[in-house]
C-alpha cells in the first residue's frame, strides 16, 4: 500500500530497513555471469549452486517446518547466504568485465571505480542494519532473568517451573555466570518430559538440593509413563470396590484412592495394565496446616483447607512432565516453595492455576482455591517489594536503545505487572503505594523506549492514574495509545482489493482498541472521549463502505 501512510510506529522502527534490492541484483548479476562463462564457468556455477541449494532450499524441504514458527529460522539456512555472497562478489567482477569491453582506458582505474561503487552496497546494508543490531547499553536479558529469580522466596530453596527459552536460559545464565539465587532450582517443563532431565533434577545443583522426586528411574525412563490416561468413568467402580471390599481395597490402593500420593503410587506407577490409569478427574492432597503456616505464603483465605483439590477436568491424559510436577507437589509438603513463571501458558500446568497466588513474575502454588470470589490471588506486599526494590530493568532508561519484538514483549510483561499491582493496591485502599508504583513504571520503562500501546498494558496504567485522580497523567498516556491505534486503523482502511481483505481482522482489532481507549478516557475527559468515539465510528463506516464484514460476523 501507500508507504507514506504507514503507522508512525513502523516508520520510526529501527528494524525498518531499506536495501533497494541492491544485494539481490548484485547476486543475480554474478550468478548469470558465472553460468554464462563457458564450460568452466558453468562447472563453477553448479558447485556454488549446489552449495546454495543443499544449505538452503534442501533444508527447507528436509525439515518440512510447520507454519507460524515462534521466531525466524534463518540461522538454519546460513550456508545458503554464504553461497549467495559468493555470487555478490562475482557480481562486482561481472560489472567490471562488462564495462571493460565497452570502455577503453586504464583497467586499474576502471577496477577501482567499479570496486568503490559496488562497495556502496554493503555500506548501505550496514548503515541500515547497524542500529537494529546494536545491543550496547542493553542488559534486559540478564536483568529480566534476575527478576524471575528475585521473585522467589528467599528461604526454602524454591523451585520455579518455566517452559520457553526466554524464561529459562536467562535464569540459567544468572545462576551459572552471575551467581544469582543459586539456592533456587529452575525446572523447565519442556525438558521434564525426558528421563535425562529428570535425572539432572534429582541431583543437587549449585546451592540447591535435588528436587523432591521419589520415583525410581525404572518408573520414568524413556518409554515408561510417557503419558497416563485419565478415565473418570472408572471412579464409581473404584468407590464400589471400597464399599464391598474395604480391607482388600485399602491394601491395594491406600486409604483414599483419589489422594494424590496414592494415585501416583498405586495407579500411575502400576505395572498392571488394568490399573495403569488415573480413574478420576479430581485429585486430593491432604494439607499439613502447620507447614502451610510456616511457609511464608499469603493466606488466601481465613482458614487453611483440609485438602487441596486438583481438577483434571478436560484432560484425557497426563504426560510425564505433568506427573513429575504433581510428584513434586505431593512431596514438597509446602516447606519448599513451588512457583510457575507468569509467561508459562496455562496448558502447561494442568489446572493448578486455580491455586495460584501471584508474587510478581511468578505464581506461587498454594493449597488455597484462589479463583473464587473473595479469595486473594495477588500478594501486593511481595509484588510491591519486588518491583520497587528487587527488580532491575536492563538500562531501559538510556535513550535510543533498540528493542526487538521479543525484548519488547518482555518489557510489556513488566509494564502489565506494574499496572496490575497499581490496580490491586487501589482496590486495597493503598493509593500512595499505587502512585509510587506508577511513577516507578514510567521511570524504568520510559515511553521513548517502550511505547505506550494497548498491548503493553498502558490502558491499565491510564485507568489507575484516573482512579487516583491524576487525570492529566491518564490523558497523557491515553493520547499516545490512541495515536498508535488510530495510525494502524488509518493505514488498514486505505488499503484496497486483496490487501484490504487480508487486513480486515487487524482493522477491527484496532477499532476495538480505539473504542476501549475512548471508554477509559471517560474517566479523565468526557468531551475527548466523545470525540474519539466519533472518530472510531467514522473509520468503521469507511470500513463498511469498502465492503468490510460486520463485526459480529467476523
Amino acid at each position: 500500500g501507500d508507504q507514506s501512510k504507514m503507522p508512525q510506529e513502523l516508520k520510526d522502527n529501527k528494524g525498518h530497513n531499506v536495501f533497494y534490492c541492491l544485494p539481490l541484483l548484485l547476486g543475480l548479476i554474478g550468478l548469470f555471469w558465472q553460468a554464462w562463462r563457458g564450460q568452466r564457468g558453468i562447472r563453477q556455477f553448479w558447485v556454488v549452486f549446489f552449495l546454495f541449494f543443499m544449505t538452503g532450499l534442501a533444508i527447507v524441504l528436509y525439515l518440512n517446518q510447520t507454519p507460524q514458527q515462534p521466531r525466524e529460522r534463518d540461522y538454519a539456512y546460513a550456508g545458503s547466504f554464504y553461497a549467495y555472497a559468493i555470487w555478490c562478489g562475482l557480481g562486482v567482477l561481472a560489472i567490471y568485465d562488462m564495462l571493460k569491453k565497452r570502455v577503453k582506458g586504464n583497467e586499474v582505474a576502471l577496477a577501482g571505480i567499479v570496486g568503490v561503487v559496488c562497495l556502496l552496497v554493503p555500506i548501505q546494508m550496514a548503515s541500515q542494519t547497524w542500529d537494529d543490531h546494536d545491543r550496547s547499553g542493553r542488559y534486559t536479558c540478564r536483568d529480566f532473568g534476575q527478576n524471575y529469580l528475585m521473585t522467589l522466596q528467599d528461604k526454602g530453596n524454591p523451585i520455579i517451573f518455566t517452559n520457553g527459552d526466554n524464561d529459562t536460559f536467562p535464569l540459567w545464565y544468572n545462576q551459572e555466570t552471575e551467581g544469582v539465587r543459586t539456592d533456587a532450582r529452575v525446572c523447565n517443563l519442556s525438558y521434564l518430559q525426558t528421563d535425562w532431565y529428570i535425572d539432572q533434577m534429582k541431583r543437587p545443583a549449585y546451592d540447591s538440593p535435588s528436587v523432591p522426586i521419589s520415583w525410581p528411574r525404572l518408573d520414568f525412563c524413556s518409554g515408561t509413563n510417557d503419558y497416563v490416561q485419565v478415565d473418570p468413568s472408572l471412579k464409581q467402580q473404584v468407590l464400589d470396590f471400597y464399599a464391598k471390599h474395604p480391607a482388600e481395597a485399602k491394601a491395594q490402593l491406600g486409604d483414599n484412592p483419589f489422594e494424590l500420593k496414592n494415585v501416583l503410587k498405586y495407579w500411575v506407577r502400576s505395572n498392571d495394565d488394568e490399573t495403569h490409569v488415573i480413574p478420576t478427574d479430581t485429585l486430593y492432597l491432604t494439607i499439613d496446616k502447620e507447614a502451610v503456616k510456616k511457609s511464608g505464603m499469603l493466606m488466601a483465605s481465613d482458614t487453611i483447607p483440609d485438602h487441596m483439590i486438583i481438577s483434571l477436568a478436560g484432560k484425557r491424559a497426563l504426560y510425564k512432565n505433568d506427573l513429575m510436577m504433581l510428584e513434586m507437589l505431593a512431596q514438597c509438603n509446602w516447606t519448599r516453595p513451588l512457583y510457575v513463571a507468569t509467561t508459562v501458558g496455562s496448558e502447561n500446568y494442568m489446572n493448578l492455576g486455580d491455586n495460584f497466588v501471584q508474587e510478581g513474575l511468578a505464581y506461587r502454588i498454594t493449597p488455597f482455591t484462589t479463583n473464587k470470589n473473595g479469595a486473594k490471588n495477588f500478594d501486593t506486599e511481595k509484588t510491591y517489594n519486588n518491583v520497587m526494590n528487587r527488580y532491575k530493568f536492563g538500562g531501559l532508561e538510556t535513550p535510543g536503545l533498540y528493542l526487538d519484538e521479543t525484548v519488547m514483549r518482555m518489557c510489556f510483561t513488566h509494564r502489565h505487572l506494574f499496572a496490575q499491582l497499581a490496580l490491586q493496591l487501589i482496590q486495597e485502599g493503598k493509593n500512595d503505594k499505587a502512585l509510587k508504583a506508577l511513577r516507578k513504571c514510567e521511570k524504568v520503562l520510559p515511553n521513548y523506549n517502550v511505547p505506550y500501546t494497548f498491548m503493553s498494558g498502558s490502558a491499565d496504567i491510564a485507568r489507575a492514574y484516573a482512579m487516583l485522580g491524576k487525570k492529566a497523567d491518564a490523558k497523557r498516556v491515553l493520547i499516545q495509545v490512541w495515536d498508535n491505534a488510530k495510525g494502524y486503523a488509518d493505514y488498514y482502511v486505505q488499503l484496497t482489493g486483496p490487501r484490504f481483505d487480508l487486513c480486515q481482522n487487524d482493522l477491527m482489532r484496532q477499532l476495538y482498541i480505539m473504542q476501549s481507549i475512548a471508554d477509559i478516557m471517560q474517566l479523565a475527559d468526557t468531551k475527548q472521549a466523545e470525540k474519539w468515539s466519533g472518530v472510531a465510528n467514522a473509520i468503521y463506516r469507511m470500513y463498511q463502505a469498502k465492503g468490510g464484514q460486520p463485526f459480529e460476523a467476523r
